[in-house]
């Protein structure tokens, strides 16, 4: 997050770090999951926001102390999608760095799928967001990276039951 934020790229200020904890400035602001679901007819301006978002961070070349998860050398989220984002008074913040790694970025854009698609709670609305999210990609180059971005999701303990066999079928779908 350090890293990112001295680089320009919208997270929150770290203030302590401990072995157990973060202490970061309290940002303000609905996320972008629920602005979308309070107003859809906006839903195009948050894909468009949020791809904007991925492509402003996969600028950023990542820490070599990051652990690498594929090829490339960009800083990924991996955990990047409307909950993620706060849409602040000065603008969008991201937040939940835990997955970050170093890697391709079509890997994060294909997690991003996954993870809106596959969630409890978004149906047709994120199907919808997804697809406006993927038109700012080279869709063959995310497809690609699709089956290992389900892995990964595949491999989260907190994924429930019911979220892994629609990961399982979106992975098939497009296999």
């Amino acid at each position: 997050m350090q890293h990112a934020r001295e680089l320009g790229y919208p997270v929150p200020e770290v203030f302590e770090v401990t072995a157990d904890s973060l202490v970061l400035e309290r940002i303000d602001g609905p996320t972008m999951l629920d602005a979308v679901l309070a107003d859809p007819s906006r839903l195009d301006e948050h894909a468009r926001v949020l791809a904007g978002l991925h492509e402003e961070l996969h600028r950023i070349e990542a820490p070599e102390r990051l652990t690498a998860v594929g090829d490339g050398d960009r800083l990924l989220h991996l955990d990047l999608h409307p909950e993620n984002v706060i849409l602040s008074p000065s603008g969008p913040v991201v937040i939940d760095w835990a997955n970050a790694r170093r890697g391709a970025p079509p890997l994060d854009v294909a997690q991003t799928w996954v993870i809106v698609t596959t969630s409890n709670g978004t149906g047709q609305l994120g199907r919808d967001f997804i697809a406006s999210f993927l038109t700012h990609f080279d869709r063959s180059e995310v497809l690609r990276h699709l089956p290992v971005a389900a892995e990964q999701r595949l491999a989260d303990e907190n994924v429930l039951d019911e979220e892994r066999e629609r990961i399982r079928a979106l992975a098939s779908e497009h296999a």
